[in-house]
């Protein structure tokens, strides 16, 4: 059946072309046929010279910080990179804990000075938490800037601030006297 109509249109092919489009249909046609654009090497290889050139500089800083075991950026500056240059904020922050923490106990030494027993308990109190910091700052040493670590030394010098100042309220009023009951007492 193909045969016979190809047979039939290529006999009968002139009496099909006897008519044309309009020329004007085929300039709409290209019009609305998209435009094939011509790919530009160059500037594909430039932006691919520039992603290539951000990865690396990102590569040779990210090898340069983990090179220098964690210690950041501090680490590359000349000079002293010990302990003292990495914890600035951490010396600052004892400093001014430990201040406070004399202030309290001063005013608390006149109170403190009528009950020997009382005086015990108290500096046996500080010698825990004071243990307690020797302890932290040996895991400070062991794992430098840890901000865990750092933490828990300045909620331990809070701690030791609130208790004398809740024992400067409770013995104010028995400032000239000892306190009857310090069996009861307990910090």
């Amino acid at each position: 059946m193909d045969d016979r109509f190809e047979k039939f249109m290529s006999e009968n092919r002139d009496s099909f072309d006897f008519r044309e489009p309009d020329p004007r249909i085929w300039k709409q046609v290209e019009a609305n046929m998209k435009v094939k654009r011509n790919f530009d090497w160059k500037l594909f290889m430039k932006r691919a010279a520039i992603v290539m050139l951000i990865f690396s500089a990102s590569y040779v800083v990210n090898d340069m910080v983990h090179r220098y075991n964690g210690r950041g950026l501090q680490s590359l500056k000349p000079g002293k990179a010990g302990k003292e240059n990495m914890m600035p904020g951490l010396k600052e922050a004892e400093a001014y804990y430990t201040g406070l923490v004399n202030q309290k106990l001063n005013e608390l030494e006149p109170i403190l000075a009528n009950c020997p027993s009382l005086e015990e308990e108290v500096s046996y109190d500080m010698s825990e938490l004071d243990s307690v910091y020797i302890q932290l700052k040996n895991d400070l040493k062991d794992n430098m800037a840890n901000q865990e670590v750092i933490e828990a030394i300045i909620e331990n010098y809070r701690l030791k601030i609130s208790i004398l100042e809740d024992l400067l309220k409770e013995l104010e009023p028995y400032a000239d006297e000892c306190i009857p009951n310090i069996e009861g007492y307990a910090l």
